[in-house]
């Protein structure tokens, strides 16, 4: 499966970035705009956070979907039964609660990835075959919402051997939003299912990357042009690597009332139909 590793500031960057997501629903940025020392701040001051048990007192808000997610009440995936081995905070901006306990690193992060997810939209735009392009109610990047996207930060545990048979870090899913900003995690274990041959494949992980995939709003409202690739995260197999994982996608999502087909004229009605099969919701 080839998926494309992109010298984001190349002339050709933009072409590679698209083919790659129209080909396989995933690309990498090798290089990007965005400082790799703030995203280890992030990492390391809120895996100290999630483990220290005071993200308690933020309990998640059932209705706003902002806060802390614990274990007992983590995903689960779309067709699955198991609930996955993680805990996760949720960051909206400007109204979600933000924790006193950390810095302001997260709130940095976020402005920067959701002004890189704006670039990456306009170059889907920009390369998006003009049939489909012309059946869209307006362009990508004036779809996406600043308050409805979506900094979640994840902490997935050394596995202990005694979760839940058949449990894994997280199952095989798509994502809702319209595309997804992941930097390399603390340490391996994403995976994609190619289309072609049904195999699953590790996601190349080059130093200092970030991973950009389609996610299920961007496939319906381009009806199956990008599509969005099923992938999950295993549990490690060797000893040595069985350590606690953090990972920080930014979900950048459109505003509630964007036209994304027929079967869903408002994406806020999408994305509470998923909440709901998630359980979050």
């Amino acid at each position: 499966m080839n998926i494309l590793s992109v010298d984001y500031y190349a002339d050709d960057a933009a072409e590679l970035f698209t083919r790659s997501l129209k080909e396989t629903g995933f690309a990498v940025l090798r290089t990007h705009p965005i400082d790799w020392n703030l995203i280890q701040k992030v990492y390391k001051e809120w895996q100290e956070f999630l483990k220290s048990g005071a993200a308690d007192k933020y309990i998640f808000d059932v209705e706003n979907q902002d806060g802390y997610f614990p274990k007992d009440v983590s995903e689960v995936a779309k067709g699955e039964t198991v609930k996955d081995i993680k805990h996760f905070y949720h960051l909206y901006f400007p109204n979600g609660r933000y924790p006193t306990e950390v810095s302001s690193a997260a709130r940095e992060m976020f402005e920067k990835m959701i002004k890189l997810g704006e670039t990456l939209l306009q170059w889907i735009d920009d390369y998006m075959d003009p049939a489909v392009a012309n059946k869209l109610p307006q362009r990508l990047r004036d779809t996406a919402s600043y308050e409805n996207t979506l900094l979640r930060i994840l902490h997935y545990p050394a596995i202990q051997g005694d979760e839940e048979p058949g449990a894994v870090r997280a199952a095989a899913h798509e994502d809702i939003n319209l595309i997804t900003l992941l930097p390399i995690a603390s340490s391996p274990g994403l995976q994609v299912l190619s289309p072609f041959n049904n195999q699953w494949y590790d996601v190349p992980c080059d130093s200092e990357s970030i991973i950009v995939n389609i996610g299920d709003m961007l496939q319906e409202m381009t009806n199956g042009e990008y599509i969005a690739t099923k992938h999950r995260v295993v549990k490690p197999e060797d000893e040595k690597e069985n350590l606690d994982r953090i990972s920080t996608p930014c979900f950048i999502h459109p505003k509630s009332d964007v036209y994304l087909s027929d079967k869903y004229p408002r994406a806020e009605i999408f994305l509470n139909e998923r909440l709901k099969e998630l359980g979050l919701k």
